[in-house]
């Protein structure tokens, strides 16, 4: 599907220099961080990120030992105005898709929000939000 992105999801421990170690061995092999989020609990870290070559960033961190996982999220590019955000929730909290995370950046004058939903409920959730004329970001943006 044009717009399934391939998310990484790599647990780190909880301390100083994990993250390093992480991009370094992305940027050592010529992988391009195009988004990234970490957050933290106690005992680990999480960091979920999208980049050029997912497959290869994949096998690169797991033989580096990073415990890594791929998902299919979705990106959803809307203008920075007031309102906008809560349509695209809005709009699936009716169809009753649960939202299962999402993060953004920003881009000019627009927000790209990556969105992470129920795996049965993936490619209902992009039809859904394309008929309220939303936007949704081919995946080949990240991959350029």
């Amino acid at each position: 599907m044009i717009h399934t992105i391939k998310q990484l999801s790599i647990f780190l421990e909880n301390k100083a220099g994990e993250l390093s170690d992480l991009t370094k061995a992305l940027s050592t092999h010529g992988i391009s961080i195009k988004s990234i989020l970490l957050a933290d609990s106690t005992d680990f870290g999480l960091v979920r990120t999208i980049v050029d070559n997912p497959e290869k960033a994949k096998a690169i961190l797991e033989e580096a030992g990073f415990s890594v996982r791929l998902s299919d999220v979705f990106g959803v590019k809307i203008k920075d105005v007031v309102g906008s955000f809560n349509q695209v929730v809005s709009t699936l909290a009716e169809a009753s898709i649960n939202i299962l995370y999402t993060y953004s950046f920003h881009e000019a004058n627009t927000g790209i929000f990556i969105f992470s939903v129920e795996k049965e409920r993936f490619t209902e959730a992009i039809a859904l939000l394309q008929t309220q004329n939303i936007e949704i970001v081919h995946a080949q943006y990240f991959y350029m």
